[in-house]
């Protein structure tokens, strides 16, 4: 089994890449007044330090306009930060490439041979060598200021170099045992081949403090410090005190990503030592070398403190003797490796997620993070096996991830705000929770079939590999949701603050405030319901969630005779007839309160629907919480299974009670006479495996915790009790098969009909913004489109004045259409292109100028119209006549005022830039 130290450095490696490209980008970005996108998001109404919800339904509500506005004007140069990272692997490429030279010269390294003329060290070395399986040996070099008995192994790929300590030649005589551990602990190195990722990493590292981070904090430490004593550079005099928070935030972002870089590189580094100390004592060094080091360390000095052991990249003697006499520490699942990965994962996947995208995102950050949990998870299982003791349970590493993955997101996350805490910490539970229950289902699944797997690489490395692509999966999908959509419940109900509710009492007419029934769950459709189908459609989640149970049903039965597959499979059962009783219980109380046929395809079947994906829920829920309160062994795996079974069941059993809907009696709900409607029953599955799909990873929530209860024990079944396994076999393999089906139908119903149904509402809320970020959002609209569109929409209006004099006699109504007809054609070209661009920011300004360009469109749609009806229809010709003096009136009422606060945020601009206020 690998020891996980190269996944550990490809973990440290992307974070400092990622930590990279943000910075260089942060560093390249342009100042906020030239930086077009960030104006058209300011002209929409963007408050930087306003609520983050706010700013996410107003974004979503003028997309396509904000699209408009950015098009074709010069792109952020995100660029920059993939060049300016090109740049950082060049020079670390160097670095590396020199490194060695340097440290020679560094430390006054001399050839060993001016040292050893008789060749003895030389020819031991050699032969120590051998017995490592090192073929080339490395450049022997002895360090004549190194009083100690150490040797230390570095270089890059060709040309390693051992440096021998100048105490170390002298114990070769006195000591052969120690001489020799200490070489066949450097050999160990190379035989591990940790030497090249080490100093590669090593040199990345020098260089991303050197040409990152160092100039990103000074950069940013001094506009904060400049900005406190009142120096701005271009408009940040006017954005200074909503981004404030925003700087400070980054400062800390940047040194935590630091120390959580220097503390993974520490762990790493200090496994690496002991690894190599076991290497050696398996090539043949005297283990009581390391005892006899404990002891002297243990007179000469106190033992290091719990939190200064965290920085040293080298592990004490006492430690390096414990793991020798115990190596379990090594296969365990611990504590601070664990934090370090939750944290640089969501830390790493939110900067590529803000920079690109959260879906390959996801898989990046997730695929490094399930690599390196299932090496860890199957290695502790194994060495558990061996010892014969209990494998991990992975409750307490579970909770050190998800405390990681809390830290990262509160550090990095763009959902909480301009202050240091989101507005609701709820949310923060999934990330924790979701990294318990995780780890737990990674080790329950590694414990179920590590001892069934025969013991030869081939067979290990296979079954590792199968547990980090369904890892892998599993953490995409969990990752991918709370970077995309997850996080924003840190600063509130986004469907609820976009007025979604509203939105369906409109697409749904019914007794949404008059009755009990639809009222008392009209917040939860809004919410839940929405946010559930949503996920369930996203094909990595539906992949995800069969992933969660048929994973673990493969794992039962490859078990000799599928032990506990026939068990698990009648729960299955049990849950599926549990699921279709909850269904029918919700025909049978929607039937007593069903509208007139004509109302039931309205409100009446949103809340049906409700009801029917609770049931389900339920059913789920109940199998897994059953099944892993009452199971004896393999508990986590075996209710998943079962909940899985049980829902595919239920859903299968939902087909026909729906297509008989009408020939139920009792349970009647959408019909009235008997019919067998295959076709309605499809349509109303298709929803319900959407809304069903993420059912299990609330069963994997709930049954977890449940797993660890105490039990009391049951004996086992009598060794001469042998059943027939291939029915169970096959029943289980079915059933996993439709599952897979579920999820390719959950994701079709969604991509085939061109997008998800239900999105993210469009209706901002009402701005509650600071004075001079209001003037620039409203510059920012002037600038962008706004003065365009006043001074075509006046014009227009000043040409209709000139012609309403000289063109109209009041005696007899007639107009002269033919210069009447070129103004109503260019008033509804300007008036659409108006309303194509973004809205004025202020509000009240912004009705009027709403008001003003539907007016504009209506009198000039009926002008055209009326001229080309070409008829003298006098009544009419009055009617456009009216229409197009109101809207002429309703513009010298709006442009004015708009004008005029234009013109004062000009004045004022230039005084603000100056001043913090």
């Amino acid at each position: 089994m690998p020891a996980g130290t190269s996944l550990r450095f490809l973990v440290l490696v992307v974070a400092m890449a990622a930590a990279t490209i943000e910075m260089l980008t942060g560093l390249l970005r342009p100042y906020p007044a030239r930086n077009v996108e960030f104006v058209c998001e300011f002209a929409a109404g963007y408050d930087p330090g306003g609520n983050v919800i706010d700013n996410v339904t107003r974004s979503n509500a003028h997309a396509e306009a904000i699209k408009e506005c950015a098009r074709g004007a010069p792109v952020t140069p995100e660029w920059y930060g993939l060049a300016g990272s090109v740049v950082v692997l060049l020079v670390a490429t160097a670095v590396y490439l020199l490194l060695p030279r340097w440290k020679r010269r560094r430390h006054g390294l001399v050839p060993l041979h001016g040292r050893d003329p008789r060749g003895e060290i030389r020819a031991e070395v050699a032969r120590l060598a051998g017995v490592a399986g090192v073929r080339a040996l490395p450049d022997l070099v002895v360090d004549l200021t190194a009083f100690d008995a150490g040797a230390s192994v570095f270089g890059r790929a060709g040309r390693r170099t051992l440096r021998l300590g100048n105490g170390l030649l002298h114990v070769r005589r006195s000591d052969p045992a120690r001489f020799q551990a200490v070489v066949l602990h450097e050999l160990a190195h190379l035989r591990h081949r940790d030497v090249d990722i080490a100093y590669a990493v090593t040199a990345l590292w020098r260089v991303f403090l050197t040409l990152v981070a160092v100039p990103f904090v000074l950069v940013l430490g001094g506009s904060l410090v400049a900005a406190e004593f009142g120096w701005f550079m271009g408009a940040d005099a006017v954005f200074w005190p909503a981004s404030r928070p925003y700087m400070v935030r980054e400062i800390a972002t940047a040194a935590f990503l630091f120390l959580l870089v220097v503390l993974a590189r520490a762990d790493t580094l200090r496994h690496r030592e002991l690894y190599a100390d076991r290497g050696a004592v398996a090539l043949g060094a005297d283990p009581g070398v390391w005892r006899a080091g404990a002891e002297r360390a243990g007179t000469q000095g106190r033992p290091a403190r719990s939190v200064s052991a965290l920085w040293r990249s080298h592990p004490t003697w006492a430690e390096r003797r414990r793991a020798l006499e115990d190596p379990a520490a090594l296969f365990a699942l611990t504590d601070v490796p664990l934090f370090l990965l939750g944290a640089v994962t969501l830390v790493t996947g939110n900067a590529l997620s803000d920079r690109w995208d959260a879906r390959p995102a996801a898989w990046l950050v997730g695929g490094l993070a399930a690599a390196l949990l299932a090496v860890a998870v199957w290695r502790a299982a194994l060495y558990a096996a061996h010892r014969g003791a209990p494998g991990p349970s992975g409750v307490r590493a579970g909770s050190a991830l998800g405390l990681g993955l809390v830290c990262g997101e509160l550090l990095s996350g763009s959902s909480i705000g301009p202050g240091w805490w989101p507005a609701h910490l709820e949310p923060l539970f999934f990330p924790f929770l979701g990294g318990v229950v995780y780890v737990c289902w990674l080790a329950g699944c590694a414990r179920l079939s590590v001892r069934d797997t025969s013991g030869t690489p081939r067979a290990l490395r296979a079954a590792v590999l199968v547990a980090a692509v369904a890892g892998c999966v599993v953490a995409a999908a969990g990752l991918g949701w709370w970077m995309g959509a997850g996080k924003l419940w840190l600063a509130g109900d986004l469907y609820q603050a976009g007025g979604l509710e509203q939105d369906i009492r409109r697409m749904f007419p019914g007794p949404w405030g008059t009755r009990e029934q639809y009222a008392a769950v009209l917040p939860w459709i809004a919410s839940v319901l929405t946010s559930v189908s949503v996920a369930g459609s996203t094909p990595v989640v539906a992949a995800a969630a069969v992933v969660l149970w048929v994973y673990p049903a493969v794992l039962l039965l490859r078990r000799p005779r599928a032990t506990g597959l026939r068990s698990t499979l009648l729960a299955g059962l049990a849950g599926g007839l549990l699921g279709a009783a909850a269904l029918a219980a919700v025909m049978a109380y929607a039937h007593t309160w069903r509208p007139p046929l004509g109302e039931r395809g309205t409100a009446f079947g949103v809340v049906y629907m409700w009801w029917r994906t609770v049931a389900l829920w339920t059913g789920v829920a109940v199998t897994a919480a059953v099944v892993a309160v009452t199971t004896r062994t393999h508990r986590l795996p075996r209710a998943l299974a079962a909940a899985g079974i049980a829902q595919i069941l239920a859903l299968a059993a939902q087909f026909p009670l729906q297509s008989a809907d009408g020939c139920l009696g009792p349970l009647r709900v959408m019909g009235d006479t008997c019919h067998w409607l295959p076709d309605a029953s499809w349509s109303l599955t298709e929803i319900l495996v959407q809304t069903a799909a993420p059912a299990m990873f609330g069963a994997a929530l709930v049954a977890a915790p449940l797993a660890r209860l105490p039990r009391a024990g049951r004996p086992p079944a009598p060794a001469g009790t042998v059943r027939r396994s291939w029915p169970t076999r096959v029943a289980v393999g079915a059933v996993a098969v439709l599952a897979v089906a579920s999820s390719v139908v959950a994701v079709r119903s969604v991509t085939g009909g061109g997008g998800t149904a239900l999105a993210v509402p469009d209706r901002p809320p009402a701005a509650g913004t600071g004075e001079r970020v209001r003037s620039f959002q409203l510059l920012a609209w002037f600038k962008t489109s706004g003065q365009a569109d006043i001074v075509a929409v006046a014009s227009r209006y000043t040409t209709f004045a000139q012609w309403f004099k000289e063109s109209t006699d009041a005696e007899t109504g007639a107009v002269d259409g033919d210069t009447l007809r070129p103004i109503c054609a260019g008033l509804a070209r300007d008036a659409a292109t108006a309303r194509r661009h973004l809205g004025v920011p202020d509000p009240e300004l912004g009705r009027a100028w709403s008001t003003l360009l539907a007016k504009s469109r209506d009198a000039a749609r009926e002008c055209t119209s009326v001229l080309d009806a070409r008829t003298d229809d006098v009544q009419r010709n009055t009617k456009m006549l009216e229409d197009l003096v109101a809207a002429y009136q309703q513009a010298t009422r709006t442009v004015p005022p708009l004008t005029k606060r234009v013109t004062t945020a000009l004045e004022q601009w230039p005084q603000w830039k100056g001043k913090t206020g």
